[in-house]
C-alpha cells in the first residue's frame, strides 16, 4: 500500500510533493511541482505500490505541475500499459496540456481538466 506521502530530498530546482489516497476501490496521486528525470522515480514508485493493490481506478492529477518533461510524459505513456485492467485518468492543468498538446498523449490517455470531471461516474 502507498503511503500517505512522499517528499523529494531533491532541491528546489527539482522538487515534486506525491501524494496517495484511497477512495475504496480507487487511488488518487497527486502531485505537485515539476515532473522531470529528477522527481520522476517517486512519483513511479508510488504508481506501481497503488497497482499492486489492483484498483479499480487511477487517478492521476497533475493539475498542480508547473514542469513536465519528455521523461514524465514517457511515465505517463507507461503508466497508461501498466495499469490495465485498472482504467487510468489523468487531471491536467494547462501547463501540462500544452506539452501534452504536442505528442499523442492526448489522443490515447483519459485526460480531464478537473478532478470533478475525473470522479465523475465512478460511484
Amino acid at each position: 500500500m502507498a503511503p500517505p506521502s512522499d517528499r523529494s530530498p531533491a532541491g528546489p530546482a527539482h522538487a515534486m510533493t506525491v501524494s496517495a489516497e484511497h477512495r475504496g476501490r480507487d487511488v488518487v496521486l497527486t502531485a505537485t511541482g515539476e515532473l522531470d528525470i529528477a522527481t520522476l522515480p517517486k512519483l513511479r514508485r508510488l504508481i506501481r505500490l497503488a497497482l499492486v493493490d489492483r484498483p479499480r481506478l487511477l487517478v492521476l492529477d497533475l493539475s498542480e505541475l508547473r514542469f513536465i518533461s519528455s521523461s514524465g510524459l514517457g511515465l505517463l505513456a507507461g503508466t497508461h500499459r501498466e495499469a490495465a485492467p485498472a482504467e487510468l485518468r489523468v487531471v491536467a492543468g494547462d501547463a501540462v496540456r500544452r506539452v501534452m498538446a504536442f505528442t499523442d498523449l492526448l489522443d490515447f490517455l483519459n485526460v480531464y481538466p478537473s478532478m470533478a470531471e475525473a470522479l465523475k461516474d465512478t460511484g
